[in-house]
Order: structure tokens, then sequence, then C-alpha cells
């Protein structure tokens, strides 16, 4: 049964998040075969999450006409630096009791781990990068909805692309001729001292812009569907020739890329999933209803999924372990996501029983 997506609000960003975060999990999972070129390449295809979810952001955030709401933003970017407090504190608390984690109890580390975005030893939170990016985002968020002019636009896009994706793409370049040759060649990120923009946040500047950019053509955007696959094919060949120049293997080998979102063959990916999922004239009745449980909880299962990762790689996973592969990755990753749905399905129940009992008395 197909519905016609007029009648449904966002659905296809609904569903392209839950893509996304699946994507987001498997990566995370990594209960792969090492000597898998096929895992590997799954490995790769995965790199493009984030900058999808980016890209969303920019597709939502960067087409609205409404009036800038600053009371709004700022509660917003508030929320979301009060959710990374009290998840950090979850996640200390949580290793702590039931890891035996050693945690530094003098007021500064606790300071610098709580509320200054330090890190612990232990305590596996490097994931929460993303939501301090996302709050990076966020306060340039109004400046970026200044820019309406098209010239001024693909402008700003331009000098985007040129200072991140350019830039690790000929440093990459430039190092592969420098074994080839074994002579010394130019450092081609010492560039990026003239960008005006961190390299590390021009990135997801970019991709916002592509998302906002991509949105506005939607309606156009079928007529290159065969454009997006071929995209997404040379994409994966092209990750996959970064990671054979930085190890030399095509394997897994439990070997992640260095600087994995910032190759023009990531954003070959990203923008071929954007595409392909933005074209659609129908959806199925299956797919709205992963994007309205799944695509709209994305933010509350990647809090929760390291923490349910934790469990599991101490309990089944090294009992399975010797059947690793990416089907069993995938099922893993799915049961995660089930499980972190079904904590946030029980929560927000709880939640709303509270604020109706508070109305009542």
């Amino acid at each position: 049964m197909e519905e016609s997506k007029k009648s449904l609000r966002d659905i296809d960003l609904d569903i392209l998040k839950a893509l996304a975060i699946t994507m987001v999990v498997f990566f995370h999972n990594m209960q792969l075969d090492s000597e898998s070129i096929i895992d590997n390449a799954l490995m790769m295809f995965c790199n493009a999450a984030v900058p999808v979810f980016f890209m969303v952001t920019g597709a939502v955030q960067l087409t609205r006409d409404n009036k800038f709401d600053e009371k709004k933003h700022i509660k917003t970017v508030i929320k979301m630096y009060l959710g990374i407090v009290c998840w950090k504190i979850i996640y200390a608390v949580f290793m702590h009791e039931f890891y035996g984690v050693h945690i530094d109890g003098s007021l500064s580390n606790i300071i610098n781990y709580v509320f200054l975005f330090q890190g612990i030893d232990g305590v596996p939170t490097e994931h929460f990068w993303y939501i301090k990016a996302l709050i990076a985002m966020y306060f340039i968020l109004p400046i970026l909805r200044l820019c309406r002019d098209k010239k001024t636009e693909y402008y700003l896009m331009a000098v985007l692309f040129i200072f991140s994706c350019i830039m690790f793409d000929l440093s990459l370049i430039f190092g592969l001729v420098a074994n080839f040759t074994a002579k010394n060649i130019p450092n081609a990120m010492l560039l990026t001292e003239i960008s005006p923009f961190n390299p590390t946040y021009a990135i997801y500047i970019l991709y916002m812009f592509i998302g906002k950019f991509l949105y506005e053509q939607k309606e156009k955007l079928h007529e290159y569907k065969k454009t997006a696959f071929y995209g997404i094919v040379f994409g994966m060949i092209g990750l996959i020739a970064v990671k054979y120049i930085q190890s030399g293997t095509l394997q897994w080998q439990g070997i992640h890329i260095v600087s994995g979102y910032y190759y023009c063959s990531t954003m070959l990916i990203a923008v071929g999933i954007f595409i392909l999922f933005n074209s659609r004239k129908s959806v199925s009745s299956i797919e709205r209803c992963i994007g309205i449980y799944v695509g709209r909880h994305t933010l509350g299962i990647f809090y929760l999924h390291i923490l349910i990762y934790t469990i599991l790689e101490n309990t089944v996973y090294i009992k399975i372990s010797v059947f690793n592969n990416f089907l069993v990755n995938a099922i893993e990753s799915l049961c995660i996501i089930g499980i972190s749905l079904i904590i946030i399905i029980i929560f927000n129940k709880i939640k709303m029983l509270c604020i109706k009992s508070k109305k009542l008395s």
C-alpha cells in the first residue's frame, strides 16, 4: 500500500534520518569480518551518515521563510547543551557503577568532563562530538539564513568546498605522490591558513547548504536518480581507494579511514542518498512507519545506542564473535535501534503520564 507524500509532513526527511541513524549504529557496532572486502565497503558507505544528517538539518533550517525567533533559537541551543551535559553524567555513572571505570572526583576534572567537553578514559562519549558540532552549526545558523541571494550562496559554497573537500583530497594526492617519488611535496593543508572557516566545521556548513539547495529543487530531483546512483557507486570506489592509500588494505581489518567525512567521495555518496530519498513520488506505509518511529527519534537513539552496545559487547557479542560479518552486524544494529526505541517510547509514556497527573492536581 502506498500513500501520497503530499499528506505526509517531511516524511522523506524522516525516512532519510532513519537510514542515517541505522548507518551510524552499523558504523559504531563494528561486529565485522576483518578479512572481508564487502564489510569494508559497507563501512566506507556508512561514512556518509553524518553528512546526510547535516544535509537534513540544512534542508529543514535553511529553507524556512518565517521570521527568526532569537528566543526560541537560544532555547534550542541551551537544550542541546543541557542534553549533552545530562547524558555525559549518565554515561559516567553507568560506566562507573556497572563496569568499574575509575572517575577522578576532583572538581576541575568533573567540571571539565561534564561542562567543557573533556573526555574520561573508559567512558565512551567520543561520539558526542556530533552534538558539539551541531551546537556550533546552530550558533551560526541565524547568519546562514540571511544568505538568500543565489550568487552569494554559490560563492560561499564554492569557498567552503575548496577549503574542505578539495584541501583534503589534494593532501591525500600529494601524500601519495610523495610516497612514490620519495621527495618532499608541498603540504596542501597549509592553504587552510587563509580560510575564513575552520576546516573541521567548513564541511558541515557546506553540507547544510547542499541540503538546502537540493531540497529547494525537490520537484526536479527525480531527473537525477541515475546520476545519484552512479555518484554513490563512484563515491564508494573513491573511499575504498582512500582507505587503500592510507592503510594499504582493501579488507576491513578494523581500520577506519582518517578524516572520512571530508573527501569528495563521501560527498558523492551523501548527495546520492539524499537525492534518491527525496525524489520519490510516494512512500509505502512501512516506510512511513519507519520514518515516524525511527526517523523522529534519532537523537534518543544516538544517545542510547553506545550504552546498549556496551552491554551487548560484554555479554552477547563475545559469545557469537566467531560469526561476525556485515549481516550479523546489521541484525545487531537493528536490535540496538529496536531496544533504544522501546526505552524512548516507555520514557515518553511516563513523561506524558507525569504531565497529565500534574494538570489534574
